[in-house]
């Protein structure tokens, strides 16, 4: 159990550990232009690099761990690949132990796992972008799909029903608003 003493130290068996606490920082508030596209839409905001890179590296974990599962058990299945895998875990725990290649263990260790990470965020790229053109062509297949409907039946009614009503009764109205103004 823990147990907060104050609010930068945290105990945990009777073993005092101190967590950093976050610096405050002066942000300044930036001033954004929304004007509305040509089209009438929204502008589009573009994500961050960090975010990106954040999804990215998530997304693409997945087929990378998967592959790094896959290479092991075929390499664990063979036994001539078998033993050279238990004799490279023989030396890294050595290295492990040993406290004179420790630190340049650690260190692969790190380097290892950066490289892991940019593979993943590399993967992860690609995954997103096939996913995005999945989606945009779903996206037109279903507008293609929806606007001959459209056409052919709710523009006539609309047409006969809708506009004859809003000529009737908004136009006149608005007319005498802009006259007032």
């Amino acid at each position: 159990m823990c147990s907060v003493i104050r609010s930068n130290k945290i105990r945990t068996n009777k073993t005092e550990v101190r967590a950093k606490m976050p610096q405050k920082t002066k942000t300044t508030p930036q001033k954004t232009k929304t004007k509305a596209a040509q089209n009438g839409t929204a502008p589009q905001h573009a994500p961050s690099e960090g975010a990106l890179q954040v999804v990215d590296r998530a997304v693409g974990a997945v087929p990378v761990v998967a592959d790094v599962v896959r290479n092991a058990v075929e390499q664990w299945s063979k036994p001539e690949t078998r033993e050279k895998e238990l004799e490279t875990l023989r030396k890294e725990v050595s290295n492990l132990r040993s406290g004179d290649t420790r630190p340049a263990q650690f260190e692969t260790y790190k380097k290892r796992l950066n490289a892991e990470l940019d593979r993943a965020g590399e993967r992860g790229a690609d995954v997103r972008h096939q996913v995005t053109d999945q989606v945009i062509e779903r996206t037109r297949k279903a507008r293609e799909r929806v606007e001959p409907v459209y056409r052919d039946r709710i523009e006539p009614v609309y047409k006969e029903r809708v506009e004859p009503v809003y000529k009737k009764r908004v136009e006149p109205t608005v007319r005498r608003v802009r006259e007032r103004i």
